[in-house]
């Protein structure tokens, strides 16, 4: 367990969204002390001191001057980097293999408090910041154990390297189209890469057919061949 006395203070912090929440309660209670219609004022009252002081308490506040926030940022850093030690990456929270469960219980009963204050630094240094406390961004993504008897097994992919892939081939009505455009380009076309391929094809349907028609120069320098 961890039993380290934070540097910064642990106690839960507000959201940007359950700040604009709390805000709104504020509003509401002040509208109560108001409103004819509110019979018991004194109940209208209590609320709206209970809703100022969490809001007063719980609003994160930014550095209070530069040497504070150095060490705030400082901290930030020590923190992440210790929260990472030993954390579930992406795929073993996905997959669930064998003693990933333990091995999360075991980081979250670590590093609670740690936690904890990070989330605070972070929503203190990155006011309004709607994500600024989400540690998922920081989450590795591939797994350190074995995906044998995984919960969910998941497929694994091996593409080949390079230009490959579904090649790009044209019907007899696009050679044609092409062919009255610019012979050449047609008959150039064998010898381009399926990236250039991909290029023509996009681009033939954007040029007239009309056989006095010349491939401008922008295309003939997107598909790489002199035209």
């Amino acid at each position: 367990m961890d039993t380290a006395t934070p540097q910064f203070d642990i106690t839960p912090l507000l959201r940007p969204g359950q700040v604009e929440a709390m805000q709104d309660q504020v509003r509401i209670a002040e509208a109560k002390l108001t409103n004819p219609a509110i019979l018991d004022k004194g109940e209208a009252r209590k609320q709206l001191i209970r809703a100022r002081k969490s809001l007063e308490s719980q609003t994160p506040r930014p550095p209070a001057s530069a040497e504070e926030e150095g060490r705030m940022v400082a901290r930030e850093r020590e923190l992440r980097a210790e929260l990472l030690e030993g954390i579930c990456s992406q795929e073993e929270m996905r997959k669930a293999p064998p003693g990933a469960v333990d091995k999360n219980m075991a980081w979250d009963k670590r590093n609670k408090r740690k936690m904890l204050e990070w989330k605070n630094l972070r929503l203190r240094l990155m006011p309004g910041e709607r994500e600024a406390a989400n540690f998922e961004r920081y989450r590795p993504v591939a797994s350190t154990l074995s995906m044998d008897n995984a919960v969910i097994q998941g497929k694994q992919f091996y593409l080949p390297p390079g230009d490959v892939g579904v090649a790009v081939v044209f019907s007899d009505d696009e050679l044609a189209k092409l062919r009255q455009i610019k012979p050449a380009l047609a008959d150039a076309v064998g010898a381009m890469s399926n990236e250039q391929r991909a290029v023509v094809k996009e681009l033939i349907d954007a040029v007239p057919m009309d056989k006095s028609k010349k491939p401008s120069q922008s295309f003939r320098e997107r598909i790489g061949v002199d035209a």
